[in-house]
């Protein structure tokens, strides 16, 4: 290769290198706190759902508040937060964890994955993982599994949910989002019903 097209290669590599860097570093950062409660709050069966507000989409959010909507069907209380709001929160009894993680460089989020390695009061809790992304996300589900079982929490289950690649079977009456927003109540209401009868 000539000196000049070398040149230009390493150039556009160093700009495509500089740019996904900086892309990593402000998607993984930790986001405001929000708090979003929902059903009774007497309820005995509590759930709190927890996630770190993507940069550009709020597909996390939407999946999480549906997630809290399936739960309050079968009479549960539930906080959908933040990691900036789940840092402040006082501790209190929870009958089921959600952890929603954004996938970026095939991994999870970083502020979810250091919350979760900061919690000890995980063991024998009831979880259930949720992993989000554009639709490269096998890896980072994985990754997401892994921490939470070295908590030796009860991982009720762990699904995927995409932002562009299908979540079902083409159709033409649906967003790919909102079928992930359904598949998400669905799945709350299942769980739901799974806890009351254990």
């Amino acid at each position: 290769m000539q000196k000049g097209k070398m040149a230009s290669f390493i150039w556009i590599v160093s700009v495509i290198l500089l740019l996904w860097g900086l892309l990593t570093f402000l998607s993984q950062q930790k986001r405001g706190e929000k708090t979003f409660s929902f059903g009774p709050i007497s309820s005995n069966q509590k759930a709190l759902i927890i996630y770190n507000p993507d940069l550009f989409y709020d597909l996390d959010e939407q999946v999480c508040t549906s997630f809290a909507k399936g739960l309050i069907e079968k009479g549960w209380a539930a906080k959908v937060v933040t990691i900036a709001a789940a840092e402040r929160l006082n501790e209190e009894p929870v009958d089921l964890y959600v952890f929603c993680a954004n996938t970026y460089n095939w991994a999870p989020d970083w502020p979810t994955s250091r919350f979760i390695k900061r919690q000890n009061n995980l063991e024998n809790k009831n979880v259930i993982a949720i992993t989000l992304g554009s639709g490269s996300t096998n890896r980072a589900q994985r990754l997401l599994e892994h921490k939470l079982t070295q908590k030796k929490v009860h991982l009720l289950d762990s699904q995927i949910f995409w932002l562009m690649r299908p979540n079902e079977e083409p159709s033409t009456d649906k967003t790919n989002v909102g079928v992930a927003v359904e598949n998400a109540y669905a799945l709350e209401k299942k769980t739901a019903k799974r806890l009351s009868h254990e």
